[in-house]
């Protein structure tokens, strides 16, 4: 098994998903495969190629171009339109699957972070944080505002969400936190030292939750900054654990 991504020297799937398969005796090893934007479609047909390779992790960029290249998608990846597993079926397709936002709710909760009748603001609109806001909705969350670079971005998430749902849960807004909130960064600000915070530290105040999708760090600038607010943090790494059991099980399922 892989885990695709450009950069990838911030994946931590392969440590913590290899463990499951040792304990489970599952004769499959995840390795990080470093794969550059430009080359996706070349290293694509070169892993369907690969008779033993059973499928692979998807981390950004890949997330959103990934649905294309698919053979087929399950329902919640087609919906959502971004998609974090590609597994290669019994027919040698591959198939097109969703972990994200059912492993970053189940890491949040599995951490003690109430999500029922809560208010969230989550700044990011890429594949990540699609999958997370349709997660946050089934989880009883009141309302989610959606703030991005590009606005428009955060408009057509916020309506995706809506209309999939039949709701008026989310919509777009300025990274802009308030008291209690539960606040997601789910942009790629954070993974370097020199990347610029995803919004003004100084809003953040006790009560709140901050919440990352980056695990490497497992504490950002943005962690920190909250921290020392008196804000509660949650590590990306929770997103990961919440989730590999899951793709464990399912890569071993496909061994038949």
């Amino acid at each position: 098994m892989g885990i695709i991504g450009d950069p990838i020297s911030q994946a931590k799937t392969p440590q913590a998903i290899n463990p499951i398969f040792a304990a489970k005796a599952a004769d499959i090893v995840c390795v990080p495969l470093h794969v550059p934007t430009d080359d996706l479609g070349t290293v694509w047909a070169g892993l369907k190629a690969m008779p033993n390779l059973i499928g692979f992790g998807v981390t950004l960029p890949h997330k959103q171009m990934v649905p294309q290249l698919c053979d087929s998608l399950d329902p919640l990846a087609e919906r959502i339109g971004a998609v974090n597993v590609v597994r290669r079926e019994q027919d040698g397709s591959f198939r097109g699957y969703q972990f994200d936002g059912q492993g970053f709710v189940r890491g949040l909760t599995a951490q003690g972070v109430v999500l029922q009748g809560r208010d969230a603001l989550m700044i990011g609109a890429g594949g990540a944080a699609v999958a997370i806001a349709f997660a946050l909705q089934q989880a009883g969350v009141a309302r989610l505002v959606v703030a991005n670079r590009t606005f428009e971005k955060a408009e057509a998430l916020a309506r995706a969400v809506n209309e999939a749902t039949g709701t008026a849960f989310a919509a777009a807004g300025a990274p802009t936190p308030a008291p209690r909130q539960l606040l997601i960064n789910a942009t790629s600000l954070g993974l370097n030292d020199t990347d610029p915070l995803p919004l003004d530290v100084s809003t953040l105040q006790a009560g709140m939750t901050v919440a990352e999708v980056i695990a490497k760090p497992e504490i950002t600038a943005l962690l920190r900054a909250a921290e020392q607010r008196g804000a509660a943090i949650h590590s990306g790494i929770h997103m990961i654990t919440g989730q590999v059991s899951l793709i464990a099980d399912h890569m071993i399922e496909a061994l038949g």
